[in-house]
């Protein structure tokens, strides 16, 4: 194979990489980071991420807070109001909150977007009349 080609190739497959959006996917956990999600996330999003309640699943693409990592990490240190999500920002290091962040975005193949990420789903009206 020639230098040409075998540069075209690499190039190639680093351009596919990136066209990737930096899908989260590429985030691997530490065993810390994991350990701090089974103890306090797990209960409530499922040890995948797959809560069977729409507001509380980070697999589907629907983020009602936002999809960035720096959304996400808000949403983890100051909570949710009106919602079950509380604030973590006492009972966690801003570094594991960080971690906790990108492995939570990780669960969620959608790639990251450079202008404004997934699409944010509708949140759910507390008002909302159950079925008899």
């Amino acid at each position: 194979m020639s230098q040409r080609l075998r540069v075209t190739t690499v190039a190639s497959l680093l351009l596919a990489g990136a066209a990737l959006g930096g899908a989260a996917d590429a985030y691997k956990p530490s065993e810390e980071i994991v350990a701090v999600y089974k103890a306090k996330c797990q209960a409530c999003h499922m040890a995948d991420g797959n809560s069977p309640l729409e507001q509380m699943n980070f697999t589907d693409g629907k983020w009602i807070h936002g999809d960035s990592i720096a959304d996400i990490t808000k949403i983890i240190t100051d909570g949710a109001p009106g919602t079950a999500m509380l604030s973590f920002k006492s009972q966690l290091t801003p570094e594991e909150i960080a971690g906790l962040a990108r492995y939570v975005r990780s669960f969620d193949k959608t790639p990251l977007k450079a202008a404004g990420g997934a699409k944010k789903a509708k949140p759910a009206s507390p008002k909302a009349k159950k079925s008899r």
